[in-house]
Order: C-alpha cells, then sequence, then structure tokens
C-alpha cells in the first residue's frame, strides 16, 4: 500500500511537470505568434532575469485568445499589422487591434474608468483616410460628399481630408475581453489615425493615439504628438501608375544602419518659458565634420494645442522616414531638420522673429554642426507656418537662402500683424534684391491656403522674383505637407 501511494504521489508530481512544461510552451508559442518581445524587470534585484507579473498576465491572454477565440483578428498582437493581400483593392490589408486601457482621462478632465464604466464602443478615425478623384472637386476646398471610403479604393483616388467633415470614423468589432479589431485597405504612404472610446454612460473620449502603437514623445519635455503612424507598400497593379501613386519614400528606410535619428531637446525662449525642439540627425552624422551640414528650419501650422507642435512634422510629417530614403537613394545631400513650436507665440510674427534669430539659432549652432550663414540655411512651413515664412522671406530675407511658402502665405498683412506683399515698403525691398533666394510656393488641390499661395506667387512675379510651384492632390492635410515635403527635399533645396 505503501508503495502505490508513492507511485501515486510521483505520478502526480510528473503531471505537475507535464503541466508546467505545457504551460510555458503555450507562453513561448504565444510570444512567437505575436512577435512579441519578453520585457524583463530590471528591479528589485530578486526578480533579475525574471518575466514580469503584467508580462505573463499579457501573454497568458494572447494564450486564451488565439487557442480559443475564432475572431479573424485573434491571431493579431494589439497595434497595427499591414500586410500583402492579393483580395484588397490596394494591395494591402491593415489590420487595427486596440486593447483597452483600465481608465482613459481627456484633456477637459472627463475621465472613464472602464471596470466601473465598461466601453460599449470603439472607433477609428482619420482625416485623411478618405479618397477623392485629383481630377474633381473645386479649386481650394474639399467636398465630403465627392468621397470614397477606404474600402472602395480603385487606382488613382488619392487621400484628402483635413477637416472634421472629411474625417473617416470606423466602429471596430470588440472580439474578445479588452480587445477591438478592424480591417481595412489603404494605399501607399504613411497615415494618420486615433481612436475614440464610449462607455456605457455615454461619456466618449477622442483624440486617443493607439497604446500599442503610440506617437512620438519630447523626451525633454514629457509632451506627446497627437496621432498614431501607419505605413502601408505600394503595388503598382492595384494601385496604379499615377505621379503621386508611388509613396515609398514616407515609409521607415529598410536598412537600420542608413536610417537617421530625431533628437527632441528644449530651451528657454524668447518669452522666458520652456520650448520644444525636434532635430533630424541624418545617418552617419559627423559633430566634427569640416563642413558643417545645411540646416533646414521648419514650422508647423496652428494648432488647437499650445504644446507639443515641435513633434508634428517628425511625427505626423515622416520628415525622418522622407529624409532616409531619399539620402539613402542619393537624391539629397545628408542635412539637418529643425523643427520648433511657434503656436506658444500665438503665431504673432515679431515674438517668432526673435524667438528664431535671438534663441533658436544661437542653441541649434552652438549644439550642432551646422551652418551659421545664410547659404546653408533654409526656412519653411506649412499653414500659418507657411505664413511665416513668407515673413521670413519679406522682412529678414539675408537669414535664408531657400524659403518653402506652403499653404499659406501672407499676402495683405493679416498674418501674423506684420506687413504683407501688398505693402509698398515691402514691395521696394524685395524689387531691390540684388542677391535673390530661392522660394518654392505649394499647396494642395483642395487646400484652402490655395487661394493665397498663388496671389503671393502672382506678387513674386511682379516683383522680378522667380519661384518654383507645386499643387499636390491633396488638401489642407498631412498627405498634402508629406507630399510637398518629399518634393522639396528632392528638388528645391540645396539645387
Amino acid at each position: 500500500m505503501l508503495k502505490r501511494t508513492s507511485l501515486n504521489l510521483e505520478r502526480r508530481k510528473n503531471m505537475k511537470r507535464i503541466l508546467k512544461t505545457t504551460i510555458a510552451s503555450a507562453l513561448v508559442l504565444s510570444m512567437a505568434l505575436s512577435g512579441a518581445t519578453a520585457a524583463v524587470a530590471a528591479t528589485p534585484a530578486a526578480e533579475e532575469n525574471c518575466i514580469s507579473a503584467s508580462a505573463v498576465a499579457d501573454w497568458a491572454e494572447n494564450v486564451k485568445i488565439k487557442l480559443f477565440n475564432k475572431s479573424v483578428y485573434a491571431k493579431y498582437a494589439p497595434g497595427v499589422t499591414v500586410e500583402k493581400d492579393e483580395n484588397s483593392p490596394t494591395g494591402y490589408t491593415v489590420t487595427f487591434v486596440y486593447k483597452e486601457q483600465k481608465s482613459y482621462t481627456s484633456k477637459a478632465g472627463l475621465t472613464i474608468n472602464t471596470a466601473e464604466n465598461p466601453l460599449t464602443k470603439v472607433e477609428l478615425y482619420s482625416d485623411c483616410f478618405m479618397l477623392f478623384d485629383p481630377d474633381g472637386g473645386n479649386a481650394g476646398s474639399i467636398d465630403a460628399a465627392l468621397a470614397a471610403t477606404p474600402y472602395n479604393y480603385t487606382a488613382g483616388l488619392a487621400p484628402a481630408g483635413g477637416n472634421g467633415d472629411t474625417t473617416y470614423y470606423v466602429e471596430l468589432e470588440k472580439f474578445a475581453d479588452g480587445r477591438w479589431g478592424v480591417q481595412m485597405p489603404l494605399s501607399s504612404g504613411a497615415f494618420v489615425y486615433n481612436f475614440r472610446v464610449t462607455a456605457e454612460n455615454g461619456d466618449q473620449i477622442a483624440r486617443l493615439d493607439d497604446p500599442s502603437n503610440p506617437t512620438m514623445i519630447n523626451e525633454a519635455t514629457g509632451i506627446r504628438s497627437l496621432s498614431s503612424m501607419v505605413y502601408v507598400p505600394y503595388d503598382a497593379d492595384k494601385q496604379g501608375t499615377s505621379t503621386w501613386a508611388d509613396r515609398s519614400v514616407e515609409l521607415p528606410q529598410a536598412d537600420a544602419n542608413k536610417r537617421g535619428t530625431v533628437q527632441t531637446v528644449s530651451y528657454t525662449g524668447a518669452d522666458g518659458t520652456e520650448h520644444g525642439l525636434a532635430v533630424y540627425l541624418p545617418a552617419g552624422y559627423d559633430a566634427d565634420r569640416t563642413e558643417p551640414y545645411k540646416v533646414l528650419y521648419l514650422s508647423h501650422g496652428a494648432s488647437g494645442d499650445t504644446y507639443g507642435n515641435e513633434l508634428r512634422w517628425m511625427n505626423e510629417g515622416t520628415v525622418a522616414n522622407i529624409l532616409d530614403n531619399l539620402i539613402a537613394e542619393g537624391k539629397t545631400e545628408p542635412f539637418i531638420v529643425v523643427t520648433m513650436n511657434n503656436q506658444q507665440y500665438k503665431w504673432k510674427y515679431s515674438e517668432i522673429e526673435t524667438d528664431q534669430i535671438d534663441y533658436i539659432m544661437p542653441y541649434v549652432e552652438s549644439h550642432y554642426n551646422v551652418s551659421t550663414t545664410a547659404e546653408g540655411r533654409a526656412y519653411a512651413g506649412l499653414s500659418m507656418g507657411g505664413a511665416t515664412t513668407s515673413n521670413m522671406l519679406m522682412h529678414h530675407t539675408e537669414l535664408f537662402s531657400y524659403y518653402g511658402i506652403w499653404s499659406h502665405a501672407n499676402v495683405n498683412g493679416a498674418s501674423g500683424g506684420v506687413e504683407g506683399i501688398t505693402s509698398q515698403s515691402v514691395r521696394d525691398h524685395l524689387s531691390s534684391l540684388t542677391v535673390k533666394p530661392k522660394i518654392m510656393l505649394a499647396a494642395g488641390n483642395w487646400d484652402f491656403g490655395l487661394a493665397a499661395v498663388k496671389t503671393f506667387g502672382e506678387n513674386l512675379s511682379e516683383l522680378g522674383l522667380d519661384y518654383s510651384y507645386l499643387q499636390v492632390p491633396a488638401a489642407h492635410d498631412w498627405e498634402c505637407w508629406q507630399l510637398i515635403f518629399a518634393n522639396a527635399a528632392e528638388n528645391f533645396l540645396w539645387k
């Protein structure tokens, strides 16, 4: 009897070992299926080389979903996944899987605790998902009634939007506890996206980025940009070969060794407060290079957010991706880009000017190997940043040799509190220039800044100043400015 009891005890021990091995194998399988990387706790010392409890819980949840959930979304990890798909009208299908958070707090202070007030709806949205015929619509305005949805894509249609009417919302399907999913076709390029959640009591919070694919952060200030990003390759057979169809330049450079870096820093601005900067440094940046790098100072546009705007071009505008690709292909020389936050000055040009000349440029020139002469400097911007660039051209022509005025311009003095190009004193100054700067004007087909840009160009011509002009199939949106920046970097700057 004693022998039999000992044997049963040994069998039970063996069964426990098998069960532990099975669980461990399932966790490893889960990691392999999801592409997850184990998070190893750094502290306390007793937990060194151990998997954290939260990571184990996540893996266990993934195992349960992957093994027992029959939803099409079950095999995908939280975040965004882009896959080649012959059944997709674009050749690619994008799967978004949203993982609920324990709580949400809006900028207005509204809080949703999902344990007490569970979510009943999660929506994915973007103001750049809707599609338009490049030859349709009215110049300078976008009509949502003419739009196709991503699911109705046909070759030649262009993504555009930029306002509330052209923001596309799609509801996600809840397929597991705290997991929501949706799939859609998207064409080539970089797209902004966010989420909106609705709780059981009707409370709603929007402008949420993807917690599994978070937006860029300024490490010095702790402030994030606005939108998560998804990057979709080009399929010529499905998307066609029109001029703007292939937007592969906006995707991350495939070779990690050819990727530059974006540094985020802070400085004390002209108003005595903390301001953020983002600085793109090309791959192989050499702080001791004999020849300083040329530098582009690049402004965002008007924003509802006072802080974090220095990140917009780097995050939503995909500046680093574009330059990494163009530099790797030998289509532009390695140069530095500095983005700032002019929103903190409420677009008062006199203060922006002081900040640029007396604070930003001295900071950059003392911390980075950049040109300190006009020949190696450029200034550009979008929307109110375009108007600011036009003001720089008119009032501080000597500072830069290249000016990119995109999606807005100061024609009659309505932008920035300084005289515009119709002012006689400005016209006298510009017409008397002996060293003429290079100027690029650009806007989208349906861009509400188009008219101002064209009028500014007409005035430049009257004053004997040449300029290049670009118009792209987009509106007042990031699809527009990604195209413009890529074109400027390849065909305008330093040429």
